[in-house]
């Protein structure tokens, strides 16, 4: 019924998750290609900067067969011939529900909890769904998932610390520069993590912050709102020998810096440290920039090797986070799984009512109208108090729906046929 496939900073380097990273114009086309070829009625696909996730639900399940096209599909969209399968993961139902809900609460994210991920989420879940890509069983679960995400960092202590990657970016710039305050901070990209990387560099209070975007309408009406010194987009590789700290931010999937670009701008900076810190995927700095001196290039990954002074309490709350985590999806199962048995419910009252309905039609025949009247409804009254003993015996013997393996034994029970026609 819901399955997720994902690739993510656990299962796979920033160069493998590069390749699958999908721009947002991208995810679309690629969606309709799911639908066309499986059974999926619904889908929610999800691409950040540490993950790329399909969410998906549909009436019939076929495990291994619909994991197989989602991959073989997502390799062909994208040009990837090479074959990455066993860096993604798969999983179903209870597992599937399991995974959203710590995704959108910060558990498994690189920064334990992490708030841009329930943004990032949000956004993604109302673009499929203003796209007509969702469907009622997804609604349900995402709505589901951002209660979860709300309790998980109101109720426990998961959010004491850094809780971003651009967070913890700036933690790193304050141990290469000891003086951060004063050095000049260039940000390429005013999206969320690029607004966020500049919200953490104020409250330390680094004032000498410029930023770009390629929408210079954005960049001017950032740089106005947070105080910052805007760079019209063609024109910031003129300036970049003035910035000590150069952070990209953007999805635009190309290199905006290169090692040609610093290497002609090294004379001028003669032997002063620059860093760069490269927060998109996929990367926006060319990792040959490391290979110069007196340069400093960070991504992504490597800031998973960064300790944070919070690390421990927000390990410690992931328990907690736990439990109403397990509260939660045992509630989503059961209404998932009463799904289940929705079409079987449909074919025995239906079919009853139909056999009914047909057995009644030559005693009709014989009968004046009162007579009519009232053998019609004895009729309805025991055939509605068979429908409803078979459908209480059906969620017993399923277990409410959570076990399915009798469900084409008792569908064939009830599919009945009038050999008489």
């Amino acid at each position: 019924m819901l399955g997720v496939l994902g690739i993510n900073h656990k299962t796979a380097a920033l160069n493998i998750r590069d390749k699958f990273a999908i721009p947002c114009d991208d995810i679309i086309p690629l969606s309709e290609g799911f639908l066309q070829i499986t059974e999926i009625s619904g889908v929610v696909v999800l691409a950040t900067c540490n993950r790329t996730e399909v969410y998906y639900s549909k009436e019939q399940w076929h495990y291994e067969d619909t994991k197989d096209k989602l991959l073989k599909k997502l390799h062909n969209f994208l040009g990837i011939e090479k074959d990455y399968s066993e860096n993604f993961y798969h999983f179903a139902n209870a597992d599937a529900i399991t995974h959203l809900f710590k995704v959108t609460s910060g558990v498994d994210s690189m920064v334990i909890g992490e708030n841009q991920i329930v943004n990032q989420i949000k956004k993604a879940y109302v673009f499929c769904t203003e796209a007509n890509l969702t469907d009622a069983i997804l609604m349900r679960l995402f709505q589901k998932a951002f209660e979860c995400s709300k309790r998980v960092r109101t109720e426990t202590s998961i959010q004491q610390g850094a809780t971003s990657i651009g967070y913890v970016a700036i933690d790193l710039c304050e141990k290469v520069f000891k003086n951060l305050k004063q050095k000049n901070i260039l940000i390429i990209g005013v999206g969320e993590t690029g607004q966020l990387a500049l919200r953490d560099l104020k409250k330390r209070g680094v004032n000498n912050i410029s930023i770009t975007n390629r929408t210079d309408e954005k960049t001017l009406e950032v740089a106005k709102k947070k105080n910052a010194n805007p760079i019209l987009f063609n024109n910031y590789k003129d300036h970049l020998a003035q910035f000590d700290i150069i952070i990209t931010a953007t999805s635009s999937g190309e290199y905006l810096i290169n090692k040609k670009d610093i290497k002609n701008i090294q004379h001028i900076r003669k032997e002063k440290k620059q860093l760069f810190i490269d927060l998109s995927v996929p990367r926006n700095i060319d990792m040959a920039i490391a290979e110069l001196e007196h340069t400093k290039l960070i991504c992504v990954d490597d800031l998973q090797q960064i300790l944070d002074d919070h690390k421990e309490m927000r390990e410690m709350s992931v328990a907690n986070a736990g439990v109403i985590i397990n509260e939660l999806v045992e509630e989503s199962l059961s209404w998932l799984n009463s799904r289940t048995l929705r079409p079987l419910i449909k074919t025995i009252t239906s079919n009853m009512q139909q056999l009914s309905q047909n057995e009644l039609v030559e005693y009709r025949k014989n009968m004046d109208n009162e007579a009519v009247k009232q053998i019609d409804k004895y009729t309805n009254l025991l055939t509605q108090k068979y429908i409803r003993l078979f459908i209480k015996n059906l969620k017993d013997a399923t277990d409410n729906g959570n076990s399915t393996d009798s469900l084409d034994v008792i569908e064939q029970l009830f599919s009945f046929e009038n050999k008489n026609k």
